[in-house]
């Protein structure tokens, strides 16, 4: 049996859409990439655990992704199965605070993207989230990241969150006390984990001033980062301790502005690469490999990156 008979033999078992040879370019904000083997979009928690099955049975290479604004996808693509999230869970709910009488809980499918929780919270005032305001993505992807802003991290305001173990099938539910994070990353998921739910703390203040203050944020955005281009956000991690800017490392080293092919360090924010149409991945992969190599032989500089990597480079 082929990596993909067992999915086409029972595919009448799946309830979300299964797609061949796709073009993971249509599902990453750099809009690079070439086809993933079988795309899978489950819709449910019965899916997952076919899913399961077939990754068992198969015993083929898997990767999850959720609205992959955080990921280069190899020229060549991916030989394997990409579950896809983004129709999992879209639920938005709110409870009342046990311990917090001004506050509320609020439950998000990890589904949700971020835009549309913003979106949401500016109506009903919810405040305590306008940290995330520009992040792009999925609630699941930025918890996994330890997403955010100036104005703080995922891990200030995550309360609880629910996961689905592909290679047990077992689910978990993870506490606040059984995190750990640090800057832009997590140290408590398995690589397994598929986030499913995600609960806030969130208070209630007037509608109008948490959307003030996501419009100031995505205005400050708009003025210092380059989102007239495909991107994947910042490339790298600042260094040393964030006592020195990844973007005035790249700066040092005269990197501004720079490109490889379509792929450029921006002119406008220098830790942004940026696709001016039609970029390859092996180039954005060079502009990287130039500048970690450059700062650690000129500047001593260790620079580590922040986006992921899927397929052959």
């Amino acid at each position: 049996m082929s990596d993909l008979d067992w999915f086409q033999r029972y595919s009448d078992g799946f309830q979300g859409e299964l797609r061949y040879a796709e073009p993971l370019s249509r599902h990453t904000y750099y809009r690079i990439g070439g086809p993933a083997s079988i795309m899978a979009f489950p819709k449910s928690q019965p899916d997952l655990n076919w899913l399961k099955s077939g990754i068992r049975e198969a015993a083929i290479p898997t990767f999850v992704l959720g609205l992959g604004s955080n990921l280069l996808v190899s020229d060549e693509g991916f030989s394997g199965l990409v579950i896809k999230t983004s129709r999992l869970d879209l639920a938005i709910e709110t409870f009342p605070d046990p311990d917090r009488p001004e506050g509320l809980i609020l439950r998000t499918g990890a589904s949700v993207a971020v835009s549309s929780l913003l979106r949401r919270a500016a109506q009903e005032g919810w405040s305590g989230l306008e940290f995330l305001a520009g992040v792009p993505g999925s609630v699941g992807g930025v918890v996994v990241m330890n997403a955010g802003t100036h104005l703080g991290e995922v891990k200030q305001k995550v309360h609880r969150l629910s996961s689905f173990l592909w290679k047990s099938g077992a689910t978990k539910t993870w506490s606040r006390s059984d995190m750990s994070f640090d800057y832009r990353q997590n140290h408590f998921l398995p690589e397994d984990a598929i986030i499913t739910s995600v609960e806030w703390r969130v208070d209630l203040h007037s509608s109008e001033s948490v959307k003030k203050k996501i419009e100031e944020t995505l205005e400050r955005r708009k003025a210092t980062q380059p989102v007239d281009y495909p991107s994947c956000g910042s490339v790298f991690k600042n260094p040393g301790a964030g006592q020195i800017r990844a973007w005035q490392v790249i700066d040092q080293l005269g990197l501004r502005g720079f490109r490889i092919g379509n792929a450029q360090f921006s002119e406008k924010h220098s830790n942004f690469i940026v696709n001016l149409g039609e970029a390859r991945a092996v180039h954005v992969r060079d502009l990287i490999e130039l500048a970690k190599s450059r700062a650690k032989e000129e500047l001593g500089l260790h620079l580590e990156e922040e986006v992921k990597f899927l397929g052959k480079f």
